[in-house]
């Protein structure tokens, strides 16, 4: 990035180092969400959107519509369209520590499972209606903010590093099918 585009800013950015998302018409991703401002932020990760495409940035619950004003490589700009709450991205904003005691909860089962501990018999019900496009990429983007929320805790990523990688894979492919290739 140059001076200049630095000096451009309408307001100063916060530095933070956290997995977030993105979707755009031309697909989707997990990305590092570098820093942020009420107007904007600086991603990174691989496939981004072009200058000029609209994208949606996601953090667990949060969103937050833009268009992409500068890329260069890996990494790129966001001019968002309306103002953000910026502590809310943070990794122990409130919003977020609800996701994460869900997630909690989801490892717990798998410890569980892999104790040997017999599971309960009633389990939810199959979901038995069409699964469309967008349900898909719901449940993508679903598992890349379990996987965010996992890998903000180095110690469940140094213990299930494979297991990260699995729902990494999961919802590529849940992506693959949603775009008929």
């Amino acid at each position: 990035m140059t001076v200049n585009t630095k000096a451009q800013r309408r307001e100063e950015r916060v530095d933070l180092l956290v997995r977030a998302s993105f979707l755009a018409s031309e697909g989707g991703g997990a990305v590092r969400l570098c820093n942020i401002s009420a107007l904007g932020a600086l991603i990174e990760g691989e496939g981004l959107p072009a200058v000029g495409n609209a994208v949606e940035l996601r953090r667990g619950p949060l969103s937050v519509s833009g268009k992409v004003v500068w890329r260069a490589a890996d990494q790129a700009g966001i001019s968002f369209d309306e103002r953000t709450e910026v502590t809310a991205w943070f990794p122990d904003a409130p919003p977020q520590a609800s996701v994460d005691r869900a997630f909690q909860r989801i490892l717990e089962e798998f410890s569980r499972r892999e104790s040997g501990k017999p599971q309960p018999t009633s389990l939810a019900p199959m979901h038995n209606s069409v699964i469309t496009v967008d349900d898909m990429k719901r449940v993508a983007h679903s598992l890349d903010d379990l996987a965010d929320a996992l890998s903000d805790d180095m110690s469940v990523v140094m213990q299930h590093a494979e297991k990260l990688q699995v729902l990494d894979i999961a919802a590529q492919l849940l992506r693959k099918l949603a775009s008929g290739n």
